[in-house]
Order: structure tokens, then sequence, then C-alpha cells
């Protein structure tokens, strides 16, 4: 029975440990039939999708939000639920709504233009919820630019052979709004030296980081007591007789963990087919086989160490990774925005990953549970993919085998995709089916269904590594799945680059920033796509923070259509009068996706300038009025019988009138704006060598 109840959820989660502490007794029968826990009652065919409420959204032009479902003749109800999208907000609201089962849309009255929310739809049959499906849908949303710190764990043995790859690297990250720095870690150090590390940066930094991006073969941790004797088993279920797949698992979350203990004193198991998964008392791999605390950090890896089939070389297959997400980040990679789902488990509920996710990215009738993974991906572009079955370390039946992305290697054509099965989410393996899909072309890729993971804030423009944190996260938050015990296991882990985001714009390039008369003019190159504007930032690095330029200048306007801007302000007491200043700009497009729209930021064109011009002091005393005005202007407090030149200006830095004369004896200056459809203006006064900008507001009758 799924339940979705703040109270019941807990006492879901109390029946679940139980079950677990059971487990420590039983026999191989009782894991195998823990594994298959979520048949339906009746057992259907695809017991995964059954299981999803399937959700779309629409953003309406009237700001509201419509959430949207399959259409079908149910009995019971649906439940719909709301709670404002915030990294620390797990409450649902009251039912919203009560439908009934003939239903399949909701509209969200209360949102406007700008809102963001998730939404919780649960399909229940009197007290029994037996679906539920969530989204993050959103009605013309902006992101925040600002990303936060990251860390760039990288293997060392790059520093030279892969320096270029790692400069781009970093600019493309500071350009997505990042705040990058660099630890290299040696491949023979051991996981607590390099925790130690990354702790010791972040004690340091005035501002902890948001993520940690590990580059190659940086050392591997290992963690947990999966056994029929241990804390759970293993999460394949593959237990002592039955494939031998127990002891400890690679744990990379370990590294995103900055205040938990990790012990190494007490797990002793020594079952598993392969001696890598052995775990012993003090022999460097911990005994934890759920998070205990938190994880603080989002953590991805691309790791082509041991991936013979590919290359002997590791270092090339990570280039050849990198230069493919700076092509993506280009926009040079485009794939259909489309997915598919290829289930070979369809009595279990493993599939629902990909079932709950890929509606919202690409909406309900852009995907297709009915084809082939390598059929469909070798022959045309998929954004989204999903495929389970069966599996060994590089296998997945009825998917196929790493020698199968190694034969579709340069014709595989998808950004993201989900696998699930036996064994290969104990990726440190050799030819390891997660990463042959990076290898063959893949951007991301995760062993999604051991738990259920929850990457559909991504369809708002999220990062990939915020959906893996909340999977490593979720004790009962989302449902989990409840697959032999998988949820805050140790071994979840994303493959791939955690900061991608889901679609990306052709940025603008060439940047150049010049000072004018005290104003700093910007001019930059368009994009190569049709975009709907570009956003003006000033990139403050003390407080690693992106600044729209109405931040301080309240009288400017953030965007423009235009390719060059102007920033008055940047000498005004709003904001600093001296120094660097470094301005960045990014394109944007008005995106829609499966959950709504939102403005999707390309990287950005970045430049700087280092000046110390300021307003002239002895200028401070002019005033322009009225203000607001119909038309007519007066300038007071200029030198008096002396020439001025004044320009009228768009916020964006567009001249639209000009003027030069000579003041009268009294200072005063007077010009004529009605011919101006504008409302608001900046007016800009040259005089004797200096310079005054003052905000008018024209009003038309």
């Amino acid at each position: 029975m799924l339940i979705h109840t703040a109270s019941t959820i807990t006492q879901r989660f109390r029946w679940q440990f139980l079950y677990l502490n059971l487990m420590k007794s039983m026999t191989r029968l009782f894991t195998l039939l823990i594994a298959c826990i979520f048949y339906v009652s009746g057992t259907k065919a695809q017991v995964a999708k059954t299981q999803v409420v399937q959700l779309t959204a629409t953003a309406n032009a009237d700001g509201t939000i419509t959430i949207k479902w399959t259409k079908e003749i149910y009995s019971g109800n649906f439940k719909v639920y709301h709670r404002n999208f915030s990294h620390n907000n797990n409450v649902w609201s009251s039912p919203d709504a009560t439908l009934a089962g003939t239903e399949n849309s909701w509209t969200d009255a209360s949102a406007v233009v700008g809102t963001d929310r998730e939404y919780l739809v649960t399909k229940v049959n009197g007290t029994t919820t037996e679906a539920l499906g969530y989204i993050y849908a959103g009605n013309r949303f902006s992101p925040a630019p600002t990303k936060g710190g990251i860390i760039l764990l990288i293997d060392s043995s790059y520093i030279k052979a892969l320096s270029k790859e790692i400069n781009t690297l970093y600019s493309d990250l500071y350009a997505t709004g990042y705040f990058p720095s660099i630890i290299f870690v040696g491949r023979k150090e051991k996981p607590e030296a390099v925790k130690t590390q990354i702790k010791s940066f972040v004690d340091k930094s005035p501002y902890r980081p948001k993520a940690i991006y590990i580059v190659g073969h940086v050392p591997v941790p290992y963690s947990g007591y999966f056994s029929s004797n241990g804390d759970r088993p293993p999460p394949d279920g593959h237990v002592e007789g039955s494939g031998n797949h127990t002891g400890a698992w690679p744990a990379d979350l370990y590294y995103g963990d900055l205040e938990g203990f990790w012990s190494d004193q007490t797990v002793n198991c020594t079952t598993a087919g392969d001696p890598r998964n052995y775990n012993v008392p003090n022999d460097g791999k911990f005994d934890q086989s759920t998070v205990d605390n938190p994880i603080e950090l989002e953590v991805g890896r691309i790791d082509m160490f041991g991936m013979d089939q590919f290359s002997k070389n590791d270092t090339l297959l990570v280039k050849e990774y990198l230069n493919r997400v700076h092509n993506f980040r280009l926009g040079n990679m485009h794939f259909r925005r489309r997915g598919l789902i290829d289930n070979n488990f369809t009595g279990l509920n493993l599939a629902s990953t990909g079932y709950h996710n890929i509606p919202c990215f690409v909406g309900l009738d852009s995907f297709s549970d009915a084809v082939d993974y390598f059929t469909e991906q070798n022959s045309g572009s998929y954004l989204w993919s999903y495929g389970c079955g069966a599996g060994s370390y590089n296998s997945c039946n009825g998917i196929g085998t790493s020698t199968d992305f190694l034969n579709s290697k340069g014709k595989f054509n998808n950004a993201f995709t989900m696998l699930a099965g036996s064994f290969f989410g104990d990726w440190d393996s050799k030819n390891n089916l997660l990463r042959a899909s990076l290898a063959a072309g893949s951007l991301a890729s995760c062993w999604g269904g051991i738990p259920k993971w929850y990457l559909h804030h991504m369809a708002m423009g999220v990062n990939i590594g915020y959906g893996a944190k909340i999977t490593q996260n979720n004790a009962n938050d989302y449902f989990n799945g409840n697959f032999n015990g998988a949820w805050n296991g140790v071994f979840i882990a994303l493959m791939g680059d955690p900061t991608l985001t889901m679609l990306q714009v052709s940025p603008p390039s060439n940047l150049v920033v010049t000072e004018n008369l005290g104003a700093t003019s910007l001019k930059w190159n368009a994009s190569k796509e049709k975009v709907d504007g570009y956003a003006i930032y000033r990139i403050d690095e003390t407080k690693q923070e992106w600044r729209e330029v109405s931040s301080y200048c309240p009288a400017s306007t953030n965007t423009t259509t235009d390719t060059f801007y102007t920033d008055f302000c940047r000498s005004t007491p709003l904001g600093n009068n001296q120094g660097k200043f470094v301005y960045a700009v990014r394109a944007f497009r008005w995106e829609t996706t499966g959950s709504g729209s939102y403005r999707n930021l390309s990287m950005a064109t970045v430049g700087q300038t280092i000046t110390t011009n300021t307003n002239t002091p002895g200028l401070n005393h002019i005033s322009v009025y009225p203000n607001p005005t119909q038309g007519q202007v007066t300038v007071a407090g200029l030198l008096s019988e002396t020439t001025c030149e004044i320009q009228v200006l768009t916020t964006s830095g567009q001249t639209l009138q000009r003027y030069k004369g000579v003041t009268s004896d009294t200072g005063e200056y007077r010009f004529n704006l009605s011919q101006i459809s504008e409302q608001l203006l900046l007016i800009q006064i040259n005089q004797a060598g200096r310079t005054f900008t003052q905000t008018v507001n024209l009003t038309h009758n």
C-alpha cells in the first residue's frame, strides 16, 4: 500500500525497518520475496506503470498552472496537493482538490506568472493510495542565476594531459553561475585523506560550496554491510547463495557528507563473489549501509578507469566526455525532446522511475514504452531514456550489453539515461554498464529504480545533481519504491557532471566592456540561436553572487533584446564607484517543457573593467525637474553660460535624443521629451568634462 500523509509516512518507514531487522535471520527465499514486495494485488502486466500517476503541466496565459494526467475510468478519486518549492520545505498542503476518478486535470487558480510549485497527485481508493505522481511546475518562472561554489575534485594524473579541458570546464562552470575551486587528488590516496582535504578547504571557505564534481579515478570510497546477515540485503537482492553481491559497495556520497561519522571497525563480511566488495575491520572500507547524516553536497563523477572495451586510455575517454559536455553547453548538440521506456521487469516497480520522470520532461504524448532501447537511440535522438531488466555488471536483459554501447559509439544519440538491473549499480567494476553509456555518448546516467530516483525538477531548469542529492537523502519525503530496502543507501550515485541542466541555449560571445563618461558600455556578439533576449549581471566574486543590474540600479531594466547595454548606475551611490567590475551577459529563451515554462539562461560571456571614475562631486547638486514629467524638463545647477551636452537614453543604453546648447545665466537648460514613447528614461548630462546621470519618469496623457 502506498501512503502519502505526513503521519502515515512515518508509520510506513517504521514498518519497513521492522522488515529489515527480520531480514537478518531470513533465508534467500524471503529476500527474493522482498524484491517483489510491490507486486500489486492481482499482479498486472505493468506494475511500475500502475503505481505512477503520470503528470504533465501547462503554463496558462493568465498565470495559472494546469496539471494533467492520463485519462481513465477509475472508481476512486484523485487528490491534488502542492508545496511552494524550496530546498528545505517538505510540507505538503492539505488537499487542494479531491476529484472524481474520471477527471484527468486540475488548474491551480492561485498560481500567477512567476510561480514555481511542486505538486503531488494521488490515486486513492477508499483509504488506500494505489498510485502517486510528483511534478515541479512553473509559469514563466525565472531560476536564480547564482549556483554557488563547486569543488572540482580532479585526478592528478590529468594535470598535464587534460589541462585544456580542465580550464574549459572551469570557465564553463563560472559562466553558468558557479564559483569553482580545484583540488587535485592522487589515485593512490585513501578516501579518508581525500575527505580531509575537502573538509579543510570547506572550513577555510567563507561560503560553503554546493557540489563536488569528481573528474577521473579519484579514490572510490566503499561502504556497507549488504548481506542476508547484515544491515540490509544487497540492493539488487543477490544475497549469499544467490549471486553473492554482498559486503561493501562504492559510496561516492561519502565525499558529500561533511558532518557525519563513518566508522570502519565493526563489519566483517567476506561472502562477496568479488573480493573488491569484502569489508573487514580497519580495511579502509566503511561500515554504514545507509545515509545516517543528510548528504550536504551534490556529487557526480565522470570516471572511465577500467573501461578497457572502449579504450585502455581512460584519459582519452574523459577528454571525449568533457568536450562533449562543453559542446552541449554551447548549444551545439541537439536532442529531440522525447523519451522512451524499455521495461523488462513488468512484474516489479523499477520502471516507475521512468514513468514518473519522463512525462514531466517531455509531456505525456512524447514518450513511448513500446520501443527498443538501442534500436531507437541508434537511429534517432532522445533527450531521455529508461531501461531495466535482469542484469550483470555489463549487461541488462532486454536492453543490451556494454559491448552494444561500444558498437553504438558515434551513433548512440542520447543525453540522459536511467538503467536498472542487478550488479551494474556497483559501478566501480570493469566495463560497467552505467559507465558504458557515458563512453558511448550519454551525458549522465544513474541506477534508476533501486531506489526510485527523483529528477523531475530538471524540467524547470534545475541541475541533475540536485535530483541525485534528494534521492540520496530521501527517507520519507518522496515515495521510494521500497525495493530491497534500497532507500537512503550509501551506493546511490550519479554518473556524470552534476551541474548539467536538461536544455541548453547557445550563449552570446565576445563581451567588450568599456568606460564612457562615467558609465560602463557593454557590447557582445549575438547568440547563434533565436533567443528572447539577454540578461545583464554584475558578478560579485567576494560574495559569490550574480547581481542583476536592477538590484543596484532600480531604474534600470535587467534584460534587453539588443546586443549592447550601458550601465549608468556603476558610479551612483547605489553601486560601488571604483575597482574591478565583472559583467556577464546571458542569452535566454522562455522554455516550454512537460512541466510548464521557465526562463532558460545560457552560459554567459564575461568581461571586466577596472576604473576609478566617479560622478563629479561638483555636479552632485544638479537636479532634473519636474520628475515625473509630461515632456518639459529643466536641468538646474549647471555651470552658467557654459556649453552642455545632453543624451536621452533608454535604460538599456539606446540613444533616443541628443541636445547641445549653452546654459542660462542661472545655470539651467530646458528641453522637451514629449515625442518619446518610452516611460522610463536616463538623462546623461556632460559639461566641462563632468558627467551626471538622472532617471526620469515620462508620463503620457
